[in-house]
């Protein structure tokens, strides 16, 4: 039957139970209090016990202590009946002394003329006594039969190891009467016979003997534990658990609308760090076994969809441009990003490496801006949305002369009020708005207006009607490209800036040739006509190469004979402009097809 479970009554101190063999010794011992098991040691031996190692090993302890106390007990009770039986034997020698004397003294009554040889014949023992006892120098007592000493107790000692090998102590049982007194070298042979024989604490041992402390738990060896490694781990250089930040102004006021919507990630940006396990360091045991440390694992690597390790597997990589999401222990990155309600203060500006669809409207002040796509199925207000490809816009543009839309292709249900630059635009109708587009705008739809404001296209423009019957005031110009004549302009600056710079070294090169014919050739004038006749050839090719880039440009400039204004009707009030020639609509023109003719260098309506 199992004992009961250990009371705890101080720190590391645990009851033995009422019934148990050691408690019986503890009270034949006279020791104080209730029995415990008690692991702490006064003198201090510079090593502690493993945590809960008592009560860990508490049952294996118990049991093999109740062992030893029950010898202990066996070894005590037969030196107690030995006692008894001494004691006893004692009493009956004395009784026997004191029956021999009697018939002695009933010896002398007897008639003193007795014949001695009656006498003889009736008790010879008793003349045989006699005749020792006579032969026996005078004030001789008898001697008396002497029983054996009673037999003591010994001094007895347990090593206990504790289950894993780890801690081993060592409990003293009191002597009982003269019993022997155990030594160190008792102890050691008691370790050696538990196969204890590593980390022996000599000092302890020693303490253990000299100070016999008694029914207390010595620890006097202690293994080395193995030291755990660590397993495979990541650094997180993004977060798990996205806060939006806030953004700050100048001022150092908090701007509600730059608020962070989404972790935005380029390709191959690193998500986290991967780092290998580290291995332990094995332990050993008590008995010299070695116990190895636990197992590692390998770091669990966060990979979703759309992330791949680095070669070196050292790295989680982004492998598309997008935003990432952290879900179901993953890193995601995910190229569209699907905003369901507006973009207010509830979401902040959006700026997104892939595609963006929005549900709602774009309000005004906030900015959407994507690599790829927008979808917007709402109103964008007086706002900014840019797009590294296509804009859909499916209620229109309502700019109050602040809105900016950038893309490839913009397709909006209307313009108004607003500013586009794009490649080709799409819209019902475009009003008072300034558009700018390197390829062609078409007005289409019910209305197909085009009223107010400016509308650039290098090649063609396509409405129902342009302008209106009240004459408001509509530009439109066809064949200039505002980026190629940016790059014209700056390519003719350059030019002329390196034409300035060589005139200048050709210029110092002739000064300094002069100068050396009508003196001696000097070291230093060479150096400089060498590093200016340098300097000319890089300009050379420099200018070369600019001139070659200003053909191609002025080509692509030239390209009027492709240009072409088509319209239903076109309202006076309209300014045409095809390459360098304008012209003011002054009647209305019903089924306008408008040309350049390169020949008479003027627009021509067909």
């Amino acid at each position: 039957m199992e004992p009961p479970a250990p009371v705890q009554e101080e720190k590391d101190a645990f009851g033995v139970p009422s019934g148990n063999p050691l408690a019986k010794v503890w009270a034949l011992c006279n020791q104080p209090g209730t029995p415990t098991l008690n692991p702490r040691f006064a003198p201090d031996c510079g090593r502690a016990v493993p945590e809960n190692a008592l009560e860990k090993n508490f049952y294996k302890i118990l049991r093999q202590l109740s062992t030893l106390s029950q010898s202990w007990l066996d070894m005590e009770a037969s030196a107690a009946q030995a006692r008894d039986e001494a004691d006893a034997a004692a009493a009956a020698a004395r009784a026997e002394t004191d029956n021999a004397e009697a018939p002695s003294q009933s010896d002398q009554a007897e008639p003193v003329d007795a014949p001695i040889e009656e006498t003889a014949k009736a008790e010879p023992s008793l003349v045989s006594d006699q005749a020792e006892t006579d032969d026996k120098p005078e004030g001789t007592a008898i001697q008396e039969t002497v029983p054996p000493a009673p037999l003591d107790v010994d001094e007895m000692a347990q090593v206990l190891v504790s289950g894993d090998g780890m801690v081993v102590w060592m409990l003293l049982l009191p002597p009982s009467g003269n019993g022997r007194r155990l030594s160190v070298a008792d102890g050691e042979a008691l370790l050696r016979d538990a196969n204890v024989t590593v980390g022996i604490d000599q000092d302890a041992l020693q303490a253990i003997f000299d100070n016999k402390t008694y029914f207390c738990l010595c620890p006097v060896a202690w293994g080395t534990p193995p030291i755990c490694g660590k397993d495979g781990w990541t650094e997180d250089h993004f977060q798990r658990n996205f806060v939006r930040g806030m953004g700050n102004t100048d001022t150092g006021t908090v701007d509600y609308r730059a608020q962070s919507n989404v972790q935005a990630i380029s390709k191959d940006a690193v998500i986290c760090d991967i780092y290998p396990p580290v291995e332990g360091i094995a332990g050993l045991r008590v008995d010299g076994v070695a116990v190895p440390p636990p197992p590692v694992k390998e770091a669990a690597v966060p990979a979703g969809s759309n992330t791949v390790l680095s070669e070196d597997g050292t790295k989680l990589l982004a492998g598309i441009d997008g935003f990432l999401e952290f879900r179901g222990n993953l890193f995601e990155v995910k190229n569209l990003l699907n905003i369901t309600s507006d973009v207010d203060y509830s979401t902040g500006n959006i700026d997104f490496r892939g595609d963006v669809t929005i549900r709602g409207d774009v309000r005004e002040q906030f900015s959407v801006k994507a690599t790829g796509n927008i979808t917007i199925d709402g109103l964008v207000e007086a706002a900014t949305v840019e797009a590294g490809g296509d804009v859909v816009i499916s209620n229109g543009v309502s700019g109050n002369g602040q809105a900016v839309i950038r893309g490839n292709h913009v397709r909006a249900k209307y313009v108004e009020n607003s500013t586009v630059f794009a490649d080709t635009l799409e819209a019902d109708y475009i009003l008072s708005s300034r558009i700018s587009c390197t390829d062609s705008i078409l007005a289409s739809g019910s209305r197909g207006a085009i009223i107010g404001g400016e509308v650039i296209a290098a090649k063609n423009i396509k409405a129902s009607r342009v302008g209106s019957q009240s004459g408001s005031p509509t530009e439109i110009i066809l064949g200039v490209q505002p980026k190629l004549r940016e790059e014209l302009n700056a390519n003719r600056k350059q030019l002329m800036n390196i034409r300035t710079e060589s005139s200048e070294l050709v210029k110092r090169v002739a000064y300094l040739k002069n100068r050396m014919e009508r003196s001696r050739p000097d070291e230093r004038s060479i150096k400089k006509i060498q590093a200016a006749e340098l300097r000319l050839s890089q300009l050379a090719e420099d200018g070369a190469s600019l001139l070659s880039c200003q053909r191609m440009l002025m080509e692509q400039l030239n390209g009027l004979a492709h240009c072409r204004l088509e319209s239903g009707l076109v309202y006076p009030g309209v300014r045409l402009t095809i390459g360098g020639v304008s012209q003011n609509i002054e009647a209305a023109i019903n089924k306008c097809v408008a040309v350049f003719d390169a020949e008479e260098h003027n627009i021509k309506f067909v």
